[in-house]
C-alpha cells in the first residue's frame, strides 16, 4: 500500500528532528569536553552562569569600616589636596598614582607642597589578602585597632556603612551537573574573597591652630596572607596572631586629622590573587573621592 504525501512528509520531519537532536547532543558533549580541558574553575564558572550562581562572575564592593567625616563642601579655590601613600602590608601594592589620578579626575588640584593644600590625604595600605567569603574584610579590619595619626574620638569607632551588598549572607554550594561534579569541580565552585584594607588620615586646614589628642599606634603583628588580627583567628583558611597597644599624644596644628578605614573586596568562584587585584583597584579608584568633601 502506498503512503500518503502527509505520512511521507511527517516521516521526513522526524528524520530531520532526529538529526537535529543528535547534533545538539554532540555540540553539548563537545562543549563539555572543551570546558573540562580548560580546567575545573572554568567548568564551575560556566555552570554557575547557567544556574544563576552569583559567584560565577567577579564581584567587588566596599565597606567603610570607619566612614569619612561629613565636611562642608570646599569652594573652587579650596579644592586642593596633598596626597601621600605608604604600604605597611606584606603585599607589593602601590596605590599612589591611582589615588592622585582619581582625585584629579574629580576636579581636585594635586599639590606637591603639603603646607599649601587645603586638605592632606595620607593613605596607608594595612592589609591585602584572603578573607572569609561575604565578610567584606570587615572582620579583619576591626582587629587592627585605632587609626594612627587620627584625632581621638573621631574616626576611631567601628560604625559599619555598607556601600554595596557585601552584607548578604550565605556561601554558594557545589553546582550539580551530573557526572561532571567531582572533587576538583567542587573545590573550584567555592567562593574565595580577597580584601584590601586602607587607613586614611584626612587632614583639613583650619584658620587658626587647634589642639587635639592624636592616636599614636605601636604594636607587633604576625599575620599571613590569609588574615589579620589581634588574636589567633581563622580567615580564608589561614591564621593570624598579633597584639596592638595604643597611646595618645596632644598636638597643636592648623590641620585637624580625621580617621578613615576602608575595606575594598572582590570575590568569585576559586578567585586567585591575580584575578582579585584588578577588580579591587577598579573599585578603589571609584571611591577615592568619597573620602574628600564633596
Amino acid at each position: 500500500m502506498l503512503r500518503s504525501e502527509t505520512e511521507a512528509g511527517a516521516s521526513s520531519t522526524c528524520v530531520i528532528r532526529d538529526c537535529d537532536m543528535k547534533f545538539v547532543k554532540f555540540a553539548i558533549l563537545f562543549m563539555a569536553t572543551a570546558i573540562l580541558a580548560s580546567g575545573c574553575t572554568t567548568v564551575s564558572r560556566q555552570l554557575g552562569s547557567i544556574t544563576a550562581n552569583k559567584y560565577a562572575e567577579a564581584r567587588s564592593g566596599t565597606v567603610w569600616v570607619v566612614p569619612p567625616p561629613q565636611l562642608e563642601p570646599p569652594s573652587g579655590n579650596d579644592r586642593t589636596v596633598y596626597i601621600s601613600y605608604r604600604n605597611i602590608s606584606d603585599s607589593d601594592i602601590d596605590l599612589r598614582e591611582l589615588l592622585r589620578e582619581s582625585a584629579r579626575e574629580q576636579g581636585w588640584t594635586i599639590l606637591n607642597n603639603p603646607d599649601l593644600a587645603k586638605y592632606r590625604l595620607r593613605a596607608s595600605t594595612r592589609f591585602f589578602g584572603e578573607v572569609e567569603p561575604e565578610s567584606g574584610g570587615a572582620g579583619a579590619a576591626r582587629t587592627m585597632g585605632a587609626i594612627s595619626g587620627a584625632a581621638v574620638g573621631l574616626g576611631t569607632g567601628y560604625a559599619i556603612a555598607n556601600m554595596t551588598d557585601s552584607g548578604v549572607a550565605g556561601v554558594a554550594g557545589g553546582v550539580a551537573a551530573g557526572g561532571l561534579v567531582g572533587i576538583g569541580i567542587s573545590n573550584a565552585s567555592r567562593p574565595r574573597e580577597w580584601a584590601l584594607i586602607i587607613d586614611v588620615v584626612l587632614e583639613e586646614r583650619q584658620n587658626k591652630q587647634v589642639e587635639f589628642e592624636m592616636v599614636t599606634d605601636s604594636g607587633s603583628r604576625a599575620a599571613d596572607r590569609a588574615g589579620a588580627g589581634n588574636a589567633r583567628m581563622a580567615s580564608g583558611g589561614g591564621t593570624s596572631q598579633g597584639n596592638t597597644s595604643v597611646a595618645t599624644a596632644k598636638r597643636k596644628s592648623n590641620y585637624f586629622p580625621h580617621g578613615i578605614r576602608l575595606s575594598v573586596w572582590a570575590n568569585q568562584m576559586n578567585m586567585k590573587e591575580e584575578e582579585a587585584l584588578p577588580e579591587i583597584e577598579k573599585r578603589t579608584r571609584r571611591v577615592v573621592t568619597q573620602m574628600l568633601p564633596m
